[in-house]
């Protein structure tokens, strides 16, 4: 059976189960194309590579606080993953638009146009629909466009920016449009393979603080995490707070976030050793 065959019909039997959840898919040039796309996942999750979120590409830096500037930096991350990274700085909220972006590109051959309008993503994203989210949205998705990162890990290897393009339509009036279009590197696929990326509850996520973010992100992709000192932990998420009692106590708050929302079933941290233990909640 053809790829576009099997594609078509996985897509048939989720839609059937959640009819407004897919477009309708545009179909190849020819025969002879090679269709490349995302997994496919329901409208209540998200899906992202774990070597992503093993570390600090996406920070938990203060909303208050510049970004800094990033050249062909080294950045932290997990065991045998190894991330360099140029351009601004990324946080969780980069996250959060790039989890949207793909998502919406996942019913649609990587490097095809995805349309969308601004309103839906600050709707998905629970952003308010004013002006400054629909610039902050742009300059959130421009500032992905403008990455540059190289990843290497047993399994695989990358060198490209999270967002292929991004490009947006002038009105009649000479104002922006706010219906934009967006393109994903086709290669960004190989990061997607069956024991490579992780589905996140959507719902959990946006109920989340920064830090709680960022943790919830991460232990979605170990199935039994292993314990892990504090300062390990603030190290792999980015976090510039230099006192580590004062970085212990958002921890504390951060793990009863994801206690509240159910996603943890357990979590603590160990006098004396200062391991980090969590149990993700079954199912």
């Amino acid at each position: 059976m053809s790829l576009e065959k099997t594609l078509a019909q996985l897509e048939a039997s989720v839609a059937k189960r959640n009819p407004e959840s897919f477009p309708k898919r545009a179909a190849p040039t020819s025969s002879t194309d090679k269709v490349v796309q995302l997994p496919l996942w329901s409208e209540f999750r998200r899906g992202i590579p774990n070597d992503l979120v093993r570390g600090a590409l996406f920070t938990v830096g203060n909303a208050r606080m510049p970004r800094a500037y990033r050249k062909s930096m080294v950045i932290a991350s997990l065991g045998s993953i190894e991330i360099t990274y140029t351009g601004e700085e990324l946080r969780q909220d980069d996250e959060d638009v790039f989890l949207q972006l793909v998502h919406l590109a996942r019913v649609s051959p990587l490097g095809k146009e995805v349309s969308f309008t601004a309103h839906s993503i600050l709707k998905a994203l629970k952003w308010p629909t004013n002006s400054r989210s629909y610039e902050r949205l742009k300059e959130t998705i421009t500032r992905l466009q403008a990455t540059g990162l190289e990843l290497r890990s047993p399994h695989h290897g990358y060198s490209g920016s999270l967002v292929r393009d991004f490009a947006w339509k002038q009105e009649d009036s000479g104002a922006p449009s706010r219906s934009w279009t967006v393109r994903l590197e086709p290669r960004i696929a190989a990061l997607f393979d069956n024991v490579s990326y992780t589905q996140i509850d959507w719902q959990q996520r946006l109920e989340l603080g920064t830090l709680a973010k960022w943790l919830h992100s991460f232990y979605y992709t170990h199935r039994s995490p292993l314990p892990m000192k504090t300062a390990t932990i603030r190290k792999l998420c980015g976090s510039t707070t230099k006192d580590l009692s004062k970085f212990r106590q958002l921890l504390r708050d951060s793990l009863q976030e994801l206690l509240d929302v159910g996603f943890l079933s357990k979590a603590e941290i160990e006098r004396g050793s200062d391991l980090v233990h969590v149990t993700r909640t079954s199912g």
